[in-house]
């Protein structure tokens, strides 16, 4: 059971980094793309700035997303793994001994 729970959270995990990754190589190829555009055609500028700004958006939007996600993910995790802040057995030991004496 344990094995499983390892290999689903593994497979959340590169999911999330993978989509994050293809996004930004995405975005990266693109902005290169418009780059020589520009270069070879200076007269679609104009127009490549309103595209490159729904993308550069979407860029913003999946790197903010990722990095919430990134963060949730370990503050989950650093929940989950802390101790308890009152031993439940000893505290039931405890009762038991008040128990016998009174």
């Amino acid at each position: 059971m344990a094995t499983r729970m390892t290999k689903a959270k593994d497979a959340f995990i590169q999911y999330s980094k993978k989509m994050c990754t293809g996004v930004s190589i995405f975005w990266m190829v693109y902005r290169i793309a418009n780059y020589i555009v520009v270069l070879l055609r200076p007269e679609l500028a104009n127009a490549l700035v309103d595209l490159s700004a729904g993308v550069d958006t979407i860029m913003i939007v999946n790197m903010s997303v990722y990095t919430t996600n990134s963060l949730g993910e370990k503050v989950a995790i650093a929940f989950a793994k802390r101790k308890s802040l009152y031993d439940t057995k000893k505290e039931e030991d405890e009762d038991e001994k008040e128990e016998e004496v009174g």
